[in-house]
């Protein structure tokens, strides 16, 4: 024998004293392990079968998707399913399944290998037992597919780490370059905490699932807790850890050898026991059922925030296997409508002086836009959307565009306020209904009297006029002829009179001026105007404001202004003029947002200041200036000699 096999040999033997019940123990596993096998054999956990549901995502809210395994009471991986063998049950109600996809995102798997001086006997051939190790992972990485989409990593006790690779052949190269003096190593359980470490990283693409190989000699009685404490974390992560116990045969009872296969059990993986002489496992069988799994979708009726829980039942040849049930968090809230860019006052006016019909003027419609906010932050279709006005539906949409308005305003034929609001149902029926809004509709009056009526009623009075002239016109040239007739009689009548002296003409009395009518009366003289002025501070052609009351008022609201102006800088009621006694007059903000300013200064809030002949004055962005009809004179300069 070499070195290496006495040592091994004293290993054994060594061991082997215990007491007589030890010992009879041993035995009678040795006894069963050779009638199971003239080989190595390794243990297997699967007594039933299995169903796995994790990875449920909820950003797509309502649609969700989760990732599902399906595993027959062997271990193999369940494929082919259909949509009809899967019941999914949200909150204990069933929903149904949209869509099942069978994946194949590969597997995270992580060799982590613990070489002792164990690993280093060699058997007849002076192989060791590492080598022989080495070259069946070295087969294994030979044989994976280039595109293979895996995720491999490599951890050793004394220090190598590869994590993450992506090809097999990168695997290949590391595992090559890793050659360790085994029998200077202490093995630890640190290497297999590390590849758990490793192992519950991210995954590279979802459902990939995550394995170990732990290759390791049989640990210390003392390290077994640690074990133990391993296995639950690895059950924990759900990660399945297979073993290849290093050790001799005999030494496959003892309680290190039981606490790595309760290791393989307790994850669902499988434990080998390896003493060098037997054949070992080909790692593909460990991970092909572990390279597919299953992405179910389907569409949440959640319509309250809180825990809920997601269930599925899988039908196997007609035994129902259940998952364990998920349970997780979602916020679900109603759907918030907004009201923008709604103006505060709409104007329904005449276009002209002729149209006196109210349901006729302007505008007949207002178009309303909404934003729709989903305050959980999974926004959904919607179903409808309802404008009411004075809580009576003015408007609504059952299709897109969802988030526009048409408010018709033709039956308003008197100024009155009114409330906007608007709702908003989802796809889950959910719904919330606006803050109310106030608008108010100012419908001005047609305006009334003899000039009115006859603008409106021009063409009627042009053809009577035409008609009259005609009759005018028949009736001169009637009189004309007579008048032609009696000219000549007239001619010598009017000499003869002439001679006579009793018949001479006596000059008649300036007559009286004719009456004056009311309506030809002339109108009074402003005694002061407001003249428009651009921006370089020149007149418009536009006619000057008359300031004939006592009190004017200047607004964009004309039931509240006497004097319209039309800018969306004034307020409605912005400033208010009034002529005093003394023939002044006096200007005051009336509270307006742009303010009113005199000479480019603001008048304060209260405050009353006398216009001045030539005064500027701003109304938010118009500007005037203040004239008298009669300015004052301006006093001559004098001139004062100095001595």
């Amino acid at each position: 024998m070499n070195r290496f096999a006495i040592s091994d040999f004293r290993f054994r033997i060594g061991d082997l004293r215990m007491n007589t019940k030890r010992f009879w123990q041993v035995l009678g596993v040795l006894i069963g392990l050779a009638v199971m096998t003239a080989g190595g054999f390794s243990v297997r956990a699967q007594s039933q079968a299995q169903v796995d549901l994790y990875a449920l995502q909820t950003e797509s809210f309502p649609v969700m998707t989760a990732t599902l395994d399906v595993f027959d009471a062997a271990g193999g991986f369940v494929s082919g399913l259909s949509a009809e063998k899967i019941t999914v049950l949200e909150d204990d109600q069933p929903r149904p399944l949209n869509l099942l996809h069978e994946l194949q995102p590969g597997v995270q798997f992580v060799v982590a290998i613990n070489p002792g001086p164990i690993f280093a006997i060699r058997d007849s051939n002076a192989v060791s037992r590492y080598d022989k190790i080495a070259k069946s992972l070295r087969d294994w990485a030979a044989a994976r597919p280039a595109e293979a989409a895996n995720d491999l990593s490599l951890v050793t006790t004394d220090g190598l780490v590869s994590t993450h690779m992506k090809s097999a052949s990168d695997f290949l190269n590391a595992l090559t370059a890793y050659q360790p003096d085994s029998r200077a190593i202490t093995p630890t359980l640190n290497t297999l905490s590390r590849a758990l470490d490793i192992a519950a990283e991210s995954t590279a693409q979802a459902g990939m699932k995550r394995a170990i190989l732990f290759v390791t000699p049989l640990p210390e009685r003392e390290a077994i807790p640690t074990l133990q404490s391993l296995a639950a974390r690895a059950v924990q992560l759900k990660i399945r850890v297979y073993v290849w116990i290093v050790a001799p045969q005999d030494y496959f009872s003892t309680s290190g050898a039981t606490a790595l296969k309760d290791l393989a059990i307790q994850t669902g993986g499988q434990a080998c026991h390896y003493s060098g002489m037997e054949d070992l496992p080909d790692i593909e069988t460990y991970l092909f059922h572990l390279r597919h799994t299953y992405q179910l979708t389907y569409t949440s009726g959640i319509k309250t925030p809180g825990s809920h829980t997601l269930a599925i039942q899988v039908d196997l040849d007609g035994q129902a296997v259940s998952a364990a049930p998920l349970t997780f968090d979602l916020d679900v809230q109603p759907p918030n409508p907004i009201l923008v860019l709604l103006p505060e006052q709409i104007v329904r006016q005449s276009s002209d002086v002729k149209t006196n019909n109210l349901m006729l003027f302007a505008p007949t419609e207002q178009k309303i836009e909404i934003i729709v906010e989903f305050p959980d932050g999974h926004p959904r279709p919607l179903v409808r959307t309802t404008l009411y006005v004075d809580g009576k539906i003015a408007d609504e949409n059952t299709a897109e565009p969802f988030d526009q308005f048409t408010w018709e305003l033709n039956s308003y034929t008197s100024s009155s306020q009114h409330n906007l609001q608007v709702e908003a149902v989802d796809s889950l029926g959910l719904s919330k209904v606006s803050l109310s809004v106030p608008v108010t509709v100012t419908v001005v009056q047609p305006p009334r009297g003899f000039q009115v009526f006859l603008v409106r009623n021009s063409r009627w009075i042009a053809g009577g006029a035409v008609l009259l002239a005609g009759v005018a016109l028949v009736l001169i040239l009637f009189a004309g002829g007579r008048l032609r007739r009696k000219s000549s009689a007239t001619r010598r009548l009017a000499r003869k009179a002439h001679l006579d002296p009793l018949t001479q003409p006596i000059s008649p009395r300036p007559e009286k001026p004719a009456v004056q009518l009311p309506w030809t009366r002339r109108r009074r003289a402003a005694p002061a105007y407001l003249i428009r002025l651009k921006g370089d501070g020149q007149p418009v052609t536009a006619p000057p404001l008359s300031l004939t009351g006592s009190e004017m008022t200047f607004g964009a609201n004309p039931t509240q202004a006497t004097h319209v102006l039309d800018d969306l800088s004034v307020s409605p009621l912005h400033a208010r003029l009034k002529k005093e006694k003394d023939s002044g007059f006096y200007l005051r903000d009336e509270n307006s947002i742009a303010g009113t300013w005199v000479n480019y200064e603001p008048l304060k809030k209260n405050e009353t200041r006398c216009l001045q002949h030539g005064d500027i004055i701003h109304l938010g962005k118009l500007s005037y200036r203040f004239m008298l009809r009669n300015p004052p004179e301006k006093p001559k300069p004098r001139i004062i000699h100095q001595k």
